[in-house]
């Protein structure tokens, strides 16, 4: 009897004790698939006050935030010292233009891009909060979505960005809210989009999207190829088609013409893709011109200026030799095709000449052993080489004409100054007028040894702060698990429709029903969805340098792709009732 009584105490312990030791694996693998509404009401302001107050302590250190080199150049567009150009999305130059002036009426525009990192960083804190709400409502377990707002919160590349003044960062504010639209979209097959408040959402961020950034147009068409790729046939595909044409229109047909002409700009022709054309070939021509025959010298000649090409190529960017691309009259479509035939001929002829000459520019994104530090403050912009560029955006005869450099040695009794003096002059103009925009470097002495002690250790072999782990090996392992479930799930399909798995039917194509019971989306929906993380990534190979501003939308949506693996949905009949 006591033997008895002993040996069930003993069992209970060790029940208890496994119970106790399983309880945290249990809790950290937990899902909590629901609707978006309660994942919404369960967690968006838990999670956008975590990443606010992780954030604050950085932005505090950096204040009032750090603009990028184009957005420098977008302020002498709209405080009147050049005129607008296309260059830069005018969508972006007015947003940023509205702040500034909202700086101007309280005495700086300092205080207009202090107004815009808080801004900025609430707007990125609420895009980031939705999409790990989404990453919770699809069913993600719990160490995966604490693993991502940890990222989000403390990562250096996500924290760093978000006190950044550039196009790259604005355009993330609309680029997550889209990027869980698309998932939705891709996941429920488009049904979602049946739902006309759904649609004009996902219409007014790809349309902001869109008009924030150059390359965005080409990654929604493509991605959005896989969006309608996987919508079932009927309604749904055709709100899909008709919510993506309605944004590229508004954004390209509509706002973009009509910005233009409001602002008189210029429009700049769009020449970087053809980097990849002109590098490779003046990387022939500057390493072996002997290869290059006369009549591919003389096709090429037709839309660019190979020698110089050749002369000022740049290891690491393209931009030196695209700029060689003749614009003066525009070569014609034949003169293009004849260079296009030229390149190919001696892509096949020096392949290992094309590989050098696109390894350099493209390095960042693949080679872990390359870091970056995002800029701290302003005031690198505007001292030295850059004061010199800038000063090249004024008139002709700014400096001279005005009076400012009247005090300058050089000036002949004609009034007539030599090359340097001119240049003098020009610089002292473009340095009063940018003179508003001056001193976010100083700060106290403490904080600036803090952030140089942060700077030291990010650029010091850091490998979390390496654009290559963000940008190439997490979205390559992500892609390869999301082919791997597809290819699959198509050999367990082709086993069941050939009736060697003993059952009657075959799988459902938009859905699978596994052994924990939980319903998954079809992993072709799911490949479909990371679709847009892929043509993003793609952009950035096609892009002239590996600089660290382009991937901040890749840095900040990566959570959303890391979960698509992991996907398990709600009870799928109330969903879909409610869907339809």
């Amino acid at each position: 009897m006591i033997g008895n009584v002993g040996d069930r105490m003993r069992r209970a312990l060790t029940a208890v004790a496994s119970t106790a030791a399983a309880s945290p694996l249990v809790w950290l693998t937990a899902r909590r698939p629901s609707t978006f509404g309660k994942a919404i009401r369960a967690r968006f302001v838990l999670y956008a006050v975590t990443l606010i107050a992780a954030w604050t302590p950085y932005l505090m250190l950096i204040w009032p935030g750090a603009m990028r080199d184009d957005t420098l150049a977008q302020y002498l567009q709209t405080a009147g010292l050049h005129r607008y150009y296309t260059q830069h999305p005018l969508f972006d130059t007015l947003i940023f233009g509205l702040f500034w002036r909202i700086g101007d009426v309280f005495g700086s525009p300092l205080i207009g891009e202090a107004v815009y990192t808080a801004t900025q960083a609430v707007l990125l804190a609420a895009g980031a909060a939705l999409m790990l709400c989404y990453v919770r409502k699809i069913g993600a377990p719990r160490w995966l979505r604490l693993l991502g707002l940890l990222y989000l919160a403390t990562s250096y590349v996500v924290v760093g960005a978000v006190g950044t003044m550039g196009k790259d960062s604005l355009h993330t504010v609309f680029f997550l809210p889209f990027a869980v639209l698309f998932a939705e979209a891709c996941l429920t097959r488009g049904r979602v989009l049946l739902r006309m408040p759904v649609a004009v959402t996902f219409v007014t961020v790809l349309f902001a999207t869109v008009a924030s950034k150059r390359t965005a147009l080409m990654i929604a068409l493509c991605s959005g190829v896989g969006l309608l790729a996987v919508c079932m046939r009927g309604r749904s595909r055709r709100r899909a088609l008709v919510c993506l044409c309605l944004a590229i229109v508004l954004a390209q047909g509509v706002f973009a013409p009509l910005a233009a002409a409001a602002t008189h700009a210029n429009r700049s022709p769009s020449r970087e893709l053809w980097g990849v054309v002109t590098q490779s070939v003046a990387q022939v021509a500057h390493d072996r011109p002997s290869a290059v025959s006369a009549a591919q010298r003389a096709a090429l000649n037709g839309i660019m200026r190979l020698d110089q090409a050749a002369l000022e190529i740049n290891p690491h960017r393209t931009d030196e030799t695209f700029h060689t691309l003749r614009e003066d009259p525009r070569p014609s479509g034949e003169a293009t095709l004849a260079a296009l035939r030229a390149w190919a001929e001696l892509g096949l002829a020096q392949p290992g000449e094309y590989l050098t000459a696109w390894a350099g520019p493209i390095r960042g994104w693949w080679d872990p052993r390359v870091n970056f530090a995002y800029p701290t403050d302003s005031d690198y912009l505007l001292r030295g080489g850059y004061l010199r560029q800038w000063a090249t955006f004024l008139p002709e005869d700014a400096g001279v004409a005005d009076g400012v450099g009247a005090a300058v040695a050089g000036v002949t009794e004609s009034g007539l100054a030599d090359e340097d003096t001119v240049e003098a002059l020009r610089v002292a103009r473009i340095t009063r007028d940018l003179t508003p925009l001056m001193g976010t470097s100083r700060k106290p002495r403490w904080q600036r040894d803090l952030l140089d002690r942060i700077r030291r250790w990010i650029r010091d072999s850091n490998p979390f702060t390496a654009m290559a782990l963000y940008v190439t090996w997490l979205p390559l392992l992500v892609g390869a698990t999301l082919l791997a479930q597809t290819i699959a799930a198509r050999g367990r399909r082709s086993v069941a429709h050939s009736g060697i798995s003993g059952r009657s039917a075959a799988l459902p194509t938009s859905r699978e029903t596994p052994h924990d019971g939980m319903s998954r989306p079809a992993p072709s929906c799911r490949l479909a969805a990371c679709g847009l993380l892929c043509w993003t990534v793609l952009s950035l190979y096609a892009s002239p340098e590996a600089l660290f501003w382009y991937p901040i939308p890749v840095f900040l949506s990566l959570p959303l792709f890391a979960a698509l693996p992991f996907t398990v949905l709600p009870s799928v009949t109330d969903d879909e009732r409610r869907l339809r």
